[in-house]
């Protein structure tokens, strides 16, 4: 089973993964907790250019953790695309996954920030915060089976027993349910995916200050927007879709 944390850095999600797999262990489950900072940890300098190897790692520790155990993903995954992923491993191995959404005021995740001797600079998470894409609020696979404030107590038993009945379920033929995705909602996937590449390109060659990146961000949000409602599910072309938003990228060059 894939057990798939979501939630911004100071949530607390550290704290919640280590306390759930030793309840998850008591219970006679082994499982693993895994996640991009384990292999992020190990360089001795960070740089962006390391991260699609870190995550290509990732992906392929868990996989095959997934052969044996029960895994935790201990990540922010605060994009829709990096938790659509991880559900797509979790088929792809027969699994059952579950999504825990763990969440708390910005404030508060700034002072906790603080407390733990501000690893993550707090620009960094107001930044992280501003881009979240809170579970459920796009697709409604992306609906998390359940959701945390970690400013409260938190039921850990309630919590094992929701786990352990869709565990239960491992290794069984995938029944169609809510979370199913539609061919819409894998179009728009698609686009949200695409754009966000093409605007990450954009940002790194054009080496673009706070402001610029939030005002193109805005850009590639309206353009979504704008197209989700004209999708022609028999004439959908991505390289179209492509096109149409690097030239939205160019003409904001000439502003």
């Amino acid at each position: 089973m894939l057990i798939i944390l979501t939630g911004l850095p100071g949530t607390g999600k550290s704290t919640f993964s280590k306390k759930l797999s030793k309840k998850l262990w008591e219970k006679g489950i082994d499982n693993i907790i895994l996640g991009t900072d384990l292999i992020r940890e190990q360089f001795p300098q960070w740089s962006n250019e390391q991260e699609e190897f870190i995550k290509n790692s990732t992906d392929y520790l868990i996989k095959n953790a997934l052969k044996d155990y029960t895994v935790i993903v201990d990540d922010t995954n605060y994009y829709n695309s990096k938790r659509r992923d991880l559900i797509n491993i979790a088929k792809e191995n027969n699994k059952n996954h579950i999504m825990i959404y763990l969440k708390a005021p910005l404030d508060t995740i700034l002072k906790r920030n603080i407390q733990r001797g501000a690893k993550i600079p707090n620009e960094v998470i107001i930044d992280m915060f501003n881009k979240f894409d809170e579970p459920g609020t796009k697709y409604s696979w992306d609906k998390p089976d359940i959701t945390i404030d970690t400013t409260k107590e938190i039921n850990y038993n309630k919590i094992v027993e929701k786990i352990l009945e869709i565990k239960h379920n491992d290794n069984k033929p995938f029944k169609k349910e809510k979370k199913e995705i539609t061919e819409k909602e894998n179009i728009i996937y698609n686009i949200d995916k695409i754009t966000r590449q093409i605007m990450g390109e954009y940002i790194k060659t054009h080496k673009l200050d706070k402001e610029n990146i939030k005002k193109i961000s805005e850009l590639r949000k309206n353009y979504i927007k704008s197209i989700k409602n004209k999708i022609d599910l028999d004439n959908y072309n991505i390289n179209i879709v492509e096109k149409e938003f690097k030239k939205i990228l160019n003409n904001y060059e000439t502003l």
